[in-house]
């Protein structure tokens, strides 16, 4: 530097011979060493570093003072020039790291061109854009503008100004732009909720298709609203930024022009740059929304990376790096959440929230509730009642395993949402055959009965869950998925409507009910994989346990020797609840236990249960324990006479709660005349790799006449693999009451000395 001077937003205060504070708005800095509050008085860019040397020379030798300008010019707290006279321009964009002088001479310099469309006046805009000293070409409409005609110039900025971000006329002016290489900045300044940004850049950040994608999907009411009888969607959006005062539109018209002007003074570095940042002005809540570039954009990346994406699935071995209770994993929960966090948002994100359960944070039960977006199939209200109640659910042992258990599960439900952009294979199962296609029956495993009495039982007592369809007609032609079969290498055609939520072929023909089992996600494929397949595995015994009612043991917590058991027992303890685990491991030999804690100081035990499976025992025990803290929330609050202040509506749910208790339901409970399993008595299943324990269980599945499938429902933009694993034949926990293993399996196991008739089955259908 030839002429050094402090920053103008900084604030100097030597302390001592030896040392200086510098303090600003943002925090504070310490600068320390030899002769560092001597040059200090000299750092006003009027000196130059020779004459600061001759200056101190009679104290300090000119290497000391020399290094101590670089002390503070190695932290950027130093600028080159003499101050201006506007020390409060100066300090505002030295606050930024850019240079004052050169700031001001952008801004006299650029041309800025303002676009609008909808209800909204772009007069104030105008004028703020005008203060910062641009040049401001306003044009009357976003649907004529904003690009450069031949010949002409091209503007240093644009800024779109609307009322609605999903307005259909954007998506010409964004092809205009991209066309031209032009960036620009989105903004809404109506409403009560005044937007600033996105900052677009053609081949940086995502396009308004990426945005309109992710915006319409967290707006589920209005595109439901949207949707013809038909099943076309209405392009005109429902405009709801009514709300406008003076303050609001001046205050949002001065927020773009700081966009604006830190764009055009930085060169388009900025913090806009893909980011949405909102201000709720009654609340005065600001948000900032980060947009996420979709490499599969059909508009600004490349559908043909869904669209062609090979089914085969290859596992490659990879050592476990983490494995506590969220599983066998190759990164830490930490650094999962860090990759995942900008995902989140009520605007933009995949997962629009993140909301911990826990009134009180307790230090030992850690809950966290996801929202996610679905598509609605259809006219109906009901689904998109259950949609927008619908929540992902995040359990640990740990708050950070917690969100990032709650993060990754709603990822897994948005990327098995149907959106248009898979291949699938047109046919009917009779024209593709046994042997290429999987027969919905073999997945969906309703008895006979059920379908003979589906529109009773739908309409009287099913719930939620447990949903009957149609038969399947096997010479209806729908569309398949190509999956891959891990049993016998080789592609399996699996009905589309099973295979995602939302497809449109069960508007047609309801053949089945899409759910999540067997979905899951992971840092890689094979992490997804393991847990989809162990998830089947647990579902598989759950349903086996539960509709047979049949007594199986109590696992020794003790044997796990793991302090966290015995807090949560105390915990539970302290609420006048016991804390147990049933072992209900079957002949797939992946150690399978459910959990169950009921109150003890009142005639309503509030039963609770919850499951785990792994390879790894005692991560199985403790994710079938964090389960039961995901439930607790909903039971923890008491009435003033005593009695549980339920935070669940759900009618089959409330009857379990209240009806169920240890001596009406032994089969809930550890059998007591059987002995206990142990840690010790397991021994050591996993290998460590993740891919051989895949291959491993997938020949355990095998031994029992198993094929296990899987589609690799991926999404390139989220950073996060998913993986839907199916295998024909296992039980849901669902009330799915067709033959095979529900009946065979746990005779053969000696659970049962008879198969117990369809008849007989427990009443109570799982509600989770």
């Amino acid at each position: 530097m030839d002429l050094p001077r402090l920053k103008a937003h900084l604030v100097p205060r030597p302390f001592g011979t030896d040392r200086v504070f510098l303090l600003c708005e943002e925090g504070h800095y310490l600068v320390q060493g030899k002769a560092v509050a001597a040059v200090l008085p000299y750092l006003d860019g009027t000196h130059t570093i020779a004459e600061i040397t001759e200056k101190l020379a009679e104290r300090f030798t000119m290497g000391e003072v020399v290094f101590a300008i670089s002390k503070f010019q190695r932290f950027g707290h130093l600028v080159d020039g003499a101050a201006s006279d506007d020390r409060a321009g100066a300090a505002a964009w030295e606050s930024l790291g850019l240079d004052a002088v050169e700031a001001a001479h952008r801004l006299r310099g650029a041309r800025i061109e303002v676009a609008a469309l909808g209800a909204v006046d772009a007069a104030a805009v105008v004028a703020a854009l005008r203060e910062i000293g641009a040049a401001v070409t306003p044009v009357t409409s976003a649907a004529t503008g904003a690009a450069p005609t031949e010949g002409g110039h091209r503007p240093d900025l644009t800024v779109v100004l609307t009322d609605d971000y999903l307005d259909p006329r954007l998506a010409a002016m964004d092809a205009r732009l991209r066309a031209a290489g032009l960036p620009w900045l989105l903004a809404k300044p109506t409403g009560a909720d005044v937007w600033t940004g996105p900052y677009l850049v053609p081949g940086r950040t995502g396009c308004w298709h990426c945005l309109a994608h992710r915006l319409a999907g967290n707006q589920q009411v209005e595109t439901f609203l949207r949707r013809r009888p038909d099943g076309t969607v209405d392009e005109e959006p429902i405009r709801t930024s009514l709300a406008a005062t003076a303050w609001s539109v001046g205050l949002s018209a001065h927020l773009v022009a700081a966009a604006a002007a830190e764009l055009l003074a930085a060169e388009g570095r900025s913090g806009y740059e893909g980011v949405l940042v909102s201000l709720h002005v009654p609340s005065r809540r600001l948000e900032q929304h980060r947009l996420i570039r979709q490499p599969q954009c059909p508009a600004c990346g490349d559908p043909a990376l869904l669209l062609n994406r090979d089914p085969r699935v290859e596992l490659v071995d990879q050592a476990v790096r983490f494995d506590d209770e969220g599983g066998h994993r190759t990164m830490r929960p930490d650094d999962t959440f860090k990759r995942l966090e900008k995902h989140i948002s009520r605007l933009l994100g995949a997962v629009s929230a993140l909301r911990l359960l826990n009134d009180v944070d307790n230090g030992v039960t850690f809950s966290y509730s996801a929202s996610h977006n679905f598509a609605v199939p259809g006219p109906n209200i009901g689904m998109l009642r259950r949609n927008l109640r619908g929540q992902s659910g995040g359990k640990g042992r740990s708050d950070v395993q917690a969100r990032v258990s709650g993060v990754c599960e709603a990822i897994e439900r948005y990327s098995g949402v149907w959106r248009g952009d898979r291949r699938t294979e047109p046919g009917s199962f009779e024209e593709l055959g046994a042997d290429l296609a999987v027969h919905p029956y073999d997945l969906l495993l309703y008895s006979e009965t059920q379908y003979e009495t589906r529109e009773e039982w739908n309409r009287e007592s099913a719930g939620r869950l447990h949903i009957v369809p149609e038969r399947f007609d096997e010479k209806h032609r729908l569309n398949w998925t190509r999956a891959w079969s891990l049993t016998d290498d080789r592609p399996r055609l699996v009905p589309a409507g099973y295979s995602w939520f939302g497809h449109p072929d069960l508007n047609e023909h309801f053949y089945c009910f899409s759910d999540g089992n067997g979905n899951a996600s992971g840092n890689t494929l094979e992490e997804a994989i393991m847990q989809g397949l162990f998830e089947s595995c647990e579902r598989d015994a759950v349903g086996l346990w539960w509709y047979n009612r049949a007594l199986r043991p109590g696992f020794d917590l003790d044997s796990l020797h793991e302090p966290y058991v015995d807090s949560l027992r105390d915990f539970y303890a302290g609420m006048q609840r016991t804390l147990e685990v049933v072992d209900i491991t079957t002949d797939l030999g992946v150690p399978t236990f459910a959990a169950v804690s009921r109150r003890t100081d009142h005639p309503v035990e509030d039963i609770l249960l919850g499951f785990g499976a792994h390879l790894d025992v005692r991560i199985a025990v403790l994710r079938a324990l964090t389960e039961v803290n995901q439930f607790l929330p909903a039971v923890i609050n008491r009435n003033p006479d005593g009695t549980t202040a339920y935070w669940e509506d759900d009618p089959h749910t409330l009857a379990w709660l209240h009806t169920a208790t240890a001596e009406q339901e032994p089969w809930a409970l550890p059998a007591r005349h059987l002995p206990q399993t142990t840690l010790e008595g397991y021994g050591v299943l996993h290998s460590g790799d993740i891919a051989r324990d895949i291959r491993g269980t997938v020949e355990r599945l095998r031994a029992v006449d198993l094929e296990v499938i899987v589609l690799d429902q991926t999404l390139p933009d989220l950073e996060l693999n998913v993986a839907k694993v199916m295998v024909p034949g296992l039980r849901h926990f669902w009330r799915r009451l067709g033959p095979g293993r529900m009946y065979d399996t746990p005779v053969r196991l000696g659970w049962l000395a008879e198969p117990v008739p369809e008849a007989d089955l427990n009443p109570y259908s799982v509600f989770f």
